[in-house]
């Protein structure tokens, strides 16, 4: 039971759980707050993580949205695009789309684009004015299909609704930052064999006086040739080729190229352990918005066809109200895996006194649930995104503006 000499206090379902917590979040944010425990935020539980909700602008079910906060990941895009331009398909294809209509529009202004317009007018003036107009609305639609491809949002249809999330910190917090490289084995292709052998010709040339030596030239390119035939015969062909040249073997000429950046993926356990019927009750909406936000919807008049996604999440770290700068930054994630045990440690329930029927939050509720999330940012990491941090970083000022004192002469915050 050391998860409720953690969280203070003792189970007092039927009662009100001391308040006095401090402001978790902005105030924009606090008319959908869900936070578990009730008094996160006092002085023992200053930090904690929040999660903020960034719902499909398309949904049906919308929340209230945050006009005045971007999620993470559109944030970062337009940081990075700033530098060093549109990144993604989908600003590519936004750009193109732009380029071919400015296109389109300098072309119509010449002669030979005129001449060309009045014709297409002519051949279409013969066709039945109901067709024409399934023709151009199609066209309408098609065209505005392109135009609104926004290079600066791409895929991720989303924005910030007041749905807020406020955990305690978990024990688990662990960053990676992943590559992909792949490894190359070169080494016995046909065009590196090609190449091995010129340059084994070369240098056979080169000593014997510069001096075309026929027997020289076979006897420098016999391995090759016996190598290629008996390569076909299997690990019993190497062997032979070995023990036939004195141990010689094939070279991999390994090499390593890099191949391309990874997501980073997060995994967060929470144990809950509710002490009042109004925390069993936030526990429960807790996991229920959770559910519902992970979901994806079905697009109306589509006949089950398309899917909305679900929406995507914001992730920080805070400590007394005010964002840990401590600990590295997390981009939008999606939420890939919610795993909930209603026995954690065996199964057992709350009784209250009285009640024969189980009631949500009463009577029936688990003891313990363990609420795990499993998190993929959207974005990948590279030079000059925000999530990086600075690179330049002066430690000595830094450790100056902190500790004050001379900042030619550094001191150890830790040490004093």
């Amino acid at each position: 039971m050391g998860i409720f000499n953690l969280f203070g206090g003792g189970i007092t379902f039927g009662t009100n759980v001391r308040p006095g917590t401090s402001v978790l979040t902005d105030s924009k944010y606090n008319t959908n707050l869900f936070k578990y425990p009730s008094d996160l935020g006092a002085a023992d539980k200053g930090h904690y993580i929040l999660i903020n909700i960034n719902e499909q602008i398309n949904t049906s079910f919308p929340g209230t949205r945050v006009e005045s906060d971007l999620p993470s990941v559109l944030a970062n895009k337009a940081s990075i695009a700033k530098q060093f331009g549109g990144y993604d398909t989908a600003a590519g294809l936004a750009n193109v789309s732009k380029g071919l209509q400015d296109l389109a529009a300098a072309a119509a202004d010449t002669s030979i684009g005129k001449f060309l317009i009045k014709g297409a007018e002519g051949i279409a003036s013969l066709a039945p004015d109901k067709s024409k107009e399934v023709v151009g609305d199609g066209m309408g639609e098609i065209s505005e299909f392109f135009d609104k491809v926004d290079a600066n949002i791409g895929i991720r249809t989303i924005r910030r609704i007041t749905d807020t999330i406020a955990l305690y910190m978990p024990s688990n917090l662990t960053f990676s930052y992943n590559q992909a490289y792949n490894e190359l084995r070169p080494g016995g292709t046909g065009l590196q064999t090609g190449l091995s052998i010129l340059n084994s010709a070369a240098d056979t040339y080169k000593s014997s006086g510069n001096v075309i030596d026929t027997k020289a030239m076979f006897k420098s390119l016999s391995p090759f040739l016996a190598n290629s035939l008996l390569q076909s015969a299997g690990p019993v062909g190497q062997i032979l080729f070995t023990a036939g040249t004195g141990g010689k073997v094939q070279n991999p000429m390994l090499e390593i190229l890099y191949s391309s950046p990874q997501f980073r993926e997060f995994n967060f356990d929470f144990l809950m352990f509710p002490r009042s019927e109004q925390e069993a009750l936030e526990v429960q909406n807790i996991i229920d918005r959770l559910k519902f936000h992970q979901a994806p919807e079905l697009v109306k008049n589509s006949g089950g066809y398309f899917l909305y996604p679900p929406s995507e999440f914001d992730i920080s770290f805070y400590y007394n109200g005010h964002e840990n700068p401590n600990i590295p930054k997390i981009s939008t994630c999606v939420l890939t895996t919610i795993t909930t045990d209603y026995t954690p440690g065996g199964f057992a329930t709350y009784e209250v006194e009285g009640e024969s029927i189980a009631s949500m939050g009463r009577t029936g509720m688990p003891v313990g649930i363990k609420l795990s999330l499993s998190f993929k940012e959207t974005e990948y990491l590279v030079k000059g995104s925000p999530l990086l941090g600075n690179s330049k970083r002066n430690t000595t000022e830094t450790v100056s503006a902190s500790v004050g004192g001379d900042p030619t002469q550094p001191k150890n915050p830790l040490r004093g």
